[in-house]
């Protein structure tokens, strides 16, 4: 389950001696830059108050990226989102992880939007039998693309919506 980010400090972006975090509005983030930038191997860092973003520079062979989040989530009493590309295992993510973690996220998204009535699984079917219904009713129905996308939404709704019954 995705942590929630509007309590959380969130990594954005990082590389090694560079680092960029996002923090919540709300955050009381007066002397968060000073004391991050003077942390042991920290270069620089500095706060943007239009993206709540922190940017730090720092010497990897001085400091760690960990230590300098967790000074951050420390100053600002908060927990940390880690990215969703960094895998569990600290190595970083193919690209089917990558999107299956995004989607998942989108997912979770629209569920907490609609109280958990609508999710990609019943989303995503409809909106291709909807697409399928738009390509025959303006009479661009060729033989297999409006076909293909019912049969997929329909495959989709069977093995995500409908609960197999039991005998």
């Amino acid at each position: 389950m995705a942590q929630d980010t509007h309590s959380a400090v969130e990594i954005v972006h990082h590389i090694p001696g560079r680092l960029r975090v996002r923090v919540p509005a709300g955050a009381q983030v007066e002397g968060l830059a000073e004391a991050v930038a003077a942390l042991p191997g920290v270069i620089s860092a500095a706060w943007s108050p239009v993206t709540r973003g922190l940017l730090v520079r720092y010497e990897p062979d001085r400091a760690e990226e960990s230590t300098i989040v967790a000074a951050i989530a420390e100053h600002l009493e908060l927990d940390v989102v880690m990215p969703a590309t960094a895998a569990a295992n600290g190595h970083p993510a193919t690209l089917a992880t990558t999107v299956t973690s995004a989607v998942g996220e989108l997912d979770a998204r629209i569920a907490r939007g609609t109280r958990g009535t609508v999710g990609l699984g019943l989303l995503v079917p409809a909106a291709l039998t909807l697409w399928a219904g738009l390509e025959i009713l303006r009479g661009r129905a060729a033989p297999l693309v409006w076909s293909s996308a019912l049969w997929y939404a329909h495959g989709l709704f069977r093995d995500y919506l409908i609960s197999p019954h039991e005998d």
